[in-house]
């Protein structure tokens, strides 16, 4: 059997976590069995879904990687399919007219001992077809619904196993509005049928609506595909997912700094056990995954690791493919600003504690501007020491008298060492003073190394930069 999946967003709002974890697990079953990648956009409500949000969920599936093979299908520019499909279930009496009002139904549910528990009595089911067609053609308003079959509906689900839901738990649903319009469970068979959808991977929040789909393919006469439903992702409160756990859409992820392989790493961890790897390559990832080891149970969004995961990915990322990245992050803290490309032997050397691309780009500005703040508290604990400032005149003099090839981590430290020795004053705090006046800051990678990625013209003017404005008046 030739694989066929599809994913199908609902443009009501962006691409969000939850969707792009169903969305990666069907491309990965896609790719791994050579199968094809439908994406199929179920824009039916039309109040609420936009060409905006539409785009939104494209770009976050292009930025993830996520290439389609087919589509995209617009549900919405499809409902004549739909409504011919219930033409064909009414034709062979799977369906069936029901003329009740929304007040009639709303007396008989009331009516009854537990209103909460109530579901279609069937009362339009004994009217014969000449009467509800003849009814219809003279303008009384009708709805279509499914007649569920007696039998239980049941399946193998991928990741549950097997599940059943006897014809007493469910009523007969409604498959066109009285204004002709298709519903959500007839809009989707129909297209899943029309497209030859072989697995439906979705998430387990679809697990009851899968019995009354199953009564659409069996009233068609058309194989039911394979299901398999995916855990919720739960917040740290292990509470459902929301807004209220903070960021959870996949462009907002971008406009953080992370890396796309490092999203859909976590996203894939989320899903299925890959290995112990902190991250692996996309092709790797797909070499490995299988729908056997889908979690079966759900799973947490810890936000802690995917930074862990973004800081493996960006640390293993060559500067040169961060370059161009970074410029973005620095135009939103430099605006007004024409910025210097950071070279990468800044880029390399702070990196080492970058957990996102906008702290990355963060410690990149005293490589890239001058004018950059020190710290207050840095310059009240480090910048009082008269003996150490002095000792970093000298060091700074020092520094200018090596030769370009001699700009090195070791010589620079030996250098430094050799000036703290000979003022009196504790190597350490020549350190914190020159990490101050060349980041601005009391924290930052190796300050040998940060000293030599700085390079020489830009250290000697970094650092007096910092005596002028430590210096005593007068």
């Amino acid at each position: 059997m030739s694989v066929r999946v599809r994913f199908a967003p609902s443009p009501t709002g962006y691409l969000h976590v939850g969707g792009a974890r169903t969305a990666l697990i069907n491309w990965l079953f896609a790719r791994k069995h050579g199968g094809i990648f439908i994406l199929r956009v179920e824009d039916t409500d039309e109040a609420r879904s936009t060409l905006e949000m539409t785009e939104a969920i494209l770009d976050g599936m292009r930025w993830l990687g996520m290439n389609w093979d087919e589509g995209p299908f617009f549900q919405s520019e499809r409902k004549e399919l739909h409504a011919s499909t219930a033409r064909r279930i009414l034709a062979t009496e799977h369906a069936y007219r029901c003329f009740c009002t929304r007040e009639l139904l709303e007396e008989r549910r009331t009516a009854c001992a537990k209103p909460e528990e109530w579901r279609y009595d069937r009362l339009c089911l004994g009217i014969p077809m000449e009467e509800a067609e003849r009814r219809a053609g003279a303008g009384e308003p009708f709805v279509v619904r499914c007649r569920i079959p007696d039998d239980p509906l049941s399946w193998h689900d991928l990741v549950k196993g097997p599940i059943r839901f006897e014809p007493s738990e469910l009523d007969d649903f409604v498959l066109l509005r009285s204004d002709g319009t298709p519903t959500y469970h007839l809009s989707v068979v129909s297209d899943d049928v029309e497209m030859g959808v072989t697995h439906v991977i979705r998430g387990e929040d679809h697990i009851s609506n899968t019995p009354k789909q199953i009564a659409l393919y069996k009233a068609l006469g058309h194989p039911q595909p394979i299901f398999g439903h995916l855990p919720l992702i739960l917040g740290p409160d292990k509470k459902k997912l929301s807004k209220r756990h903070g960021v959870t859409s996949v462009m907002a992820y971008q406009d953080e700094g992370f890396l796309p392989l490092a999203l859909f790493n976590f996203l894939a961890q989320l899903g299925a056990y890959l290995g112990e790897e902190a991250y692996l390559p996309m092709d790797e990832i797909r070499e490995r995954f299988d729908l056997g080891s889908l979690k079966k149970s759900a799973s947490v969004f810890d936000r802690d690791k995917l930074s862990f995961i973004n800081y493996r990915v960006i640390l293993d990322t060559p500067s040169s493919a961060l370059r161009d990245l970074l410029m973005p992050f620095l135009g939103r803290i430099l605006p007004r600003r024409t910025i210097p490309v950071p070279s990468d032997a800044a880029i390399d050397v702070m990196k080492t504690r970058a957990k996102n691309l906008r702290d990355l780009a963060t410690m990149l500005v005293p490589f890239v501007i001058e004018d950059y703040p020190l710290d207050p508290k840095g310059l009240a604990q480090h910048a009082t020491d008269r003996a150490a400032l002095s000792a970093l005149k000298l060091l700074k003099t020092g520094f200018a008298a090596l030769q370009d090839e001699e700009w090195t981590p070791v010589k620079l430290e030996e250098i430094l060492r050799r000036q703290a020795d000979s003022s009196g004053v504790k190597a350490g705090a020549l350190i914190h003073l020159c990490r101050l006046f060349l980041t601005g800051t009391t924290a930052s990678p190796g300050i040998f190394d940060l000293v030599a990625a700085m390079g020489k013209a830009g250290t000697l003017l970094r650092l007096e930069r910092g005596l002028r404005e430590t210096s005593e008046p007068g």
